[in-house]
C-alpha cells in the first residue's frame, strides 16, 4: 500500500481513488496500464474477506470525467495493452525536452513517460548526442519561436515537435485529436513516431508476458537512489533539479543527502555535485581534458 503522497510510485500496482481527476498518479497508472479502481474495490474486499475481482470496480464508461479532463474509457484502453503486450502507453520512445514545461511539471512528466515505458533522454541543450542516436519526440515550450536554433536543428533532423499537452491528451483523451497540439508543421514526423511507438509495442507482444504481481517484476521502472542502491520509500526521494532542466537528474533519499535531511525540501533540490563553485567543477573538465 503506497502512502498518500501526490508523486506516482513506480510500485504500485492499483490505484484506488474516489473521484476520476487528472493528477499525477492517474495519468502515470494510465501510462503504466495499472488498474485505476473506485474506492468501492476496498469496501467490497473487506466485505468479502479477500481482494474481489476488479474489473467490475474499474473506472471505466463512455464520454468524459466531471471536468473533461479525462476520458473514462482511457484507463481500461490502457490496462489491456499492458496485459496483452506487457507494454505501457509510451514503450520505447526517447524524447527530449526544450525549454520550461509548467503544467504538468517536468518531474510529473518524467514520471509519467518512465511509467509509460518511454525514457526522457535529456531536457536541456545540447542535444546533437542524442539527436544522431534517435529521438521519436521533442516537447518544445509554447511561444518557442521556428527560428530559434534548436528547433532548425529538430526540424533538419526530421523530428517531431508537441507540446506537454500531446503527452497528457495522448493518454488521458485517446480518442481525441492531437493535432493541435502539434508544433512547426511536424505532423508526418509525429505519424512516423507512432508507427515506431506501433512497432515497438508489436515485437514486444511476440515475447511471452509475466503479470506483474509485485514490484520485484518491474525493475525498469524503479529510481533507485544513488547512495544506498534501494529503491523503497519513494515519497522521500529527492531528484536533482528543476523545470528549466538544471540539475544531473540523479535520485537521492532524504537521509542520504550530504547533510542528511530531515524532510523533503519545498524548494528545488541540487545534489552536491550540481551545487559545487563554479571554479571547482572548471577545473575538473580542464583535468578530464588534459586526462583524455
Amino acid at each position: 500500500l503506497c502512502k498518500d503522497c501526490h508523486r506516482w510510485s513506480p510500485q504500485t500496482t492499483h490505484l484506488i481513488i474516489p473521484v476520476l481527476r487528472r493528477t499525477e498518479k492517474v495519468f502515470a497508472a494510465a501510462a503504466a496500464g495499472r488498474w485505476i479502481l473506485k474506492a468501492d474495490f476496498l469496501s467490497k474486499s473487506h466485505e468479502a474477506g479477500e481482494f474481489v475481482e476488479e474489473e467490475k470496480f474499474e473506472w471505466y464508461g463512455s464520454g468524459m470525467n466531471d471536468d473533461n479532463s479525462i476520458s473514462l474509457d482511457a484507463p481500461r484502453k490502457w490496462r489491456r495493452l499492458r496485459e496483452s503486450t506487457g507494454c505501457g502507453a509510451f514503450y520505447g520512445l526517447r524524447v527530449l525536452v526544450y525549454g520550461e514545461c509548467i503544467i504538468p511539471p517536468l518531474d510529473t512528466l518524467k514520471r509519467a513517460i518512465k511509467a509509460g515505458g518511454g525514457t526522457v533522454v535529456a531536457t536541456a541543450p545540447p542535444y546533437s548526442r542524442f539527436l544522431t542516436s534517435g529521438v521519436d519526440f521533442v516537447i518544445v515550450s509554447p511561444g518557442t519561436p521556428q527560428e530559434d536554433p534548436w528547433v532548425q536543428e529538430f526540424l533538419k533532423q526530421g523530428v517531431a515537435c508537441v507540446t506537454t499537452d500531446y503527452f497528457v491528451d495522448f493518454v488521458c483523451k485517446p480518442s481525441s485529436t492531437l493535432a493541435r497540439h502539434v508544433l512547426f508543421e511536424t505532423n508526418s514526423a509525429v505519424l512516423e513516431a507512432l508507427k515506431r511507438l506501433q512497432r515497438n509495442i508489436e515485437g514486444a507482444a511476440e515475447i511471452p508476458v509475466r503479470k506483474a504481481t509485485s514490484s520485484a517484476t518491474l525493475p525498469d521502472d524503479e529510481i533507485a537512489c544513488s547512495k544506498c542502491g534501494k529503491t523503497d520509500r519513494e515519497e522521500a526521494m529527492l531528484l536533482c533539479g528543476d523545470d528549466q532542466g538544471s540539475g544531473c537528474g540523479v535520485a537521492r533519499h532524504i537521509d542520504c543527502c550530504e547533510p542528511p535531511l530531515k524532510q523533503v525540501p519545498a524548494e528545488n533540490w541540487f545534489c552536491e555535485e550540481c551545487t559545487k563553485p563554479p571554479e571547482i567543477l572548471q577545473v575538473r573538465k580542464k583535468a578530464c581534458k588534459k586526462r583524455g
